[in-house]
């Protein structure tokens, strides 16, 4: 069973993904915001990172500087998950791969799976 850090700040969404991840047979960790995520990795890192783009106050973005500057979990597979049109958000190289959330539950667990095996 893969850990996953769920990070998105938008409830519906959290808890929505968080019930496709758990039937999938996946351990699901939430965080609501950037700095809740920073939070939860220092007590144990996951085997993946799905991050919501746009957040308030700190944004995907800030949240991945913040991880890949952390040598302790710098090498977590992260996929952002983004409601934005535009796929092309590969935080500069950063991001193991983007996931709208307009794809749906098969699109989401196949990215998943291709990155956890």
């Amino acid at each position: 069973m893969s850990r996953i850090l769920l990070v998105d700040d938008d409830e519906d969404m959290l808890a929505m993904t968080g019930r496709w991840l758990e039937k999938a047979g996946h351990a699901v960790i939430k965080a609501s915001s950037g700095s809740e995520a920073l939070e939860l990795l220092g007590k144990g890192a996951p085997d993946l990172i799905l991050l919501d783009y746009a957040m308030p106050i700190m944004d995907g973005p800030m949240v991945l500087q913040a991880i890949r500057s952390n040598d302790a979990c710098k090498n977590i597979p992260i996929l952002y998950r983004t409601g934005m049109d535009d796929t092309d958000l590969q935080g500069d190289g950063q991001v193991n791969g983007v996931v709208p959330k307009s794809e749906g539950k098969p699109y989401l667990l196949k990215a998943i799976s291709e990155i956890l095996g």
